[in-house]
């Protein structure tokens, strides 16, 4: 459980950077769930393919969702749609973008008595969004791409969060799901960095 894991690590460290897709928000499988219901036809790599292209779309777009972002990813990969499909398939899809309140309820719970930070490359319009507006704690620091200093990967990001929690590198912890654009950041700067994914069944540290 992924609650009980962050848990572990918020009693050692006084501030808590969280990347939203991927951590906060993993809904991975049952995202591949809806994408293969509706297109049986493609093989779990076609699925994964594009589960990837979608989520990048989710990304990149200024709104909350739309069904043209479904439509273009899928064009992406071969496949067109009907926009009614489209509409139906963005609902399913994106609404599990949506992070759970039980995660919502422990970010809230950790920003009494630490620093909380969500360091995304959403907007904060849509990070709004996904955690349900209004019920996110003003305590927790959401650092989205409209404040960033650079894209991600960046280790300047990551200084002006130390500097705006006044939290110094070595009492800080990061969960995030990309080693490149992540983990490495925060490894560099000496930040504690936890891995958050689905696709590694075991690991040899180097």
């Amino acid at each position: 459980m992924i609650i009980d894991d962050i848990m572990e690590y918020a009693s050692h460290y006084d501030l808590l950077i969280f990347d939203i897709n991927g951590v906060l928000d993993n809904n991975h499988n049952a995202k591949v769930e809806v994408l293969s219901a509706a297109f049986p036809q493609l093989s779990d790599l076609e699925i994964s393919k594009v589960n990837v292209a979608m989520e990048r779309a989710y990304e990149k777009s200024k709104s909350s969702s739309t069904a043209s972002h479904i439509a273009d990813a899928l064009l992406d990969n071969g496949i067109s749609i009907e926009s009614a499909k489209a509409e139906e398939l963005s609902a399913a899809y994106y609404d599990l973008n949506r992070v759970n309140p039980e995660i919502i309820e422990m970010l809230n719970s950790l920003a009494q008595t630490k620093k909380v930070c969500l360091y995304t490359s959403l907007s904060k319009a849509k990070v709004d969004y996904i955690t349900s507006k209004g019920t996110l704690s003003d305590d927790v620091l959401v650092f989205s791409r409209d404040v960033q200093l650079e894209s991600k990967p960046s280790i300047r990001n990551l200084e002006a969060i130390l500097e705006q929690t006044g939290v110094s590198a070595d009492r800080a912890v990061l969960f995030g799901d990309n080693v490149a654009v992540d983990i490495m950041p925060a490894n560099l700067l000496g930040i504690k960095a936890v891995l958050v994914t689905n696709y590694v069944d075991s690991f040899i540290r180097l």
